[in-house]
């Protein structure tokens, strides 16, 4: 059983995961899901870097776009891109939420000029990620 201040915690990261993929507060049951979810996935106790990596992030909310992007590429595995898509997963099956997962029709002017603006800003997120990287994971 979790303790209060470890489903705090979690409670904090279902927030932070909720605003960031879609820019908005989740309601209270969403994060009471995210707890149950991930007391039931991830039952083990997380390594000292995962837990140095989600201590950043709540600690620094506007890392968690360029460290997901590199963890992407170098720890794809990581427990902080597994909660994430544990969150992403509860809100995409949330009727509330489903329609900002949809795709949108974008007419090809437009197609053309956000492609490569997106390929940029990802390639800006990797680059960041992968200089807070090594302060983020601590001495873990």
């Amino acid at each position: 059983m979790a303790t209060r201040a470890g489903e705090s915690t979690l409670d904090d990261e279902a927030r932070l995961f909720a605003r960031h993929l879609v820019r908005r507060e989740p309601e209270a049951a969403l994060v009471a899901r995210y707890g149950a979810a991930c007391a039931r996935l991830f039952p083990a106790e997380p390594e000292a870097t995962d837990l140095a990596l989600l201590a950043f992030v709540r600690a620094h909310p506007w890392s968690l776009g360029p460290l997901d992007a590199v963890l992407a590429l170098r720890r794809p595995q990581s427990l902080l891109r597994a909660r994430l898509l544990v969150m992403a997963a509860i809100l995409e099956t949330t009727p509330a939420h489903a329609a900002d997962f949809l795709p949108r029709s974008v007419g090809m002017g437009r197609l053309a000029w956000r492609l490569p603006v997106l390929g940029l800003v990802a390639v800006a997120q990797v680059l960041v990620g992968a200089a807070l990287y090594p302060f983020a994971r601590g001495r873990a």
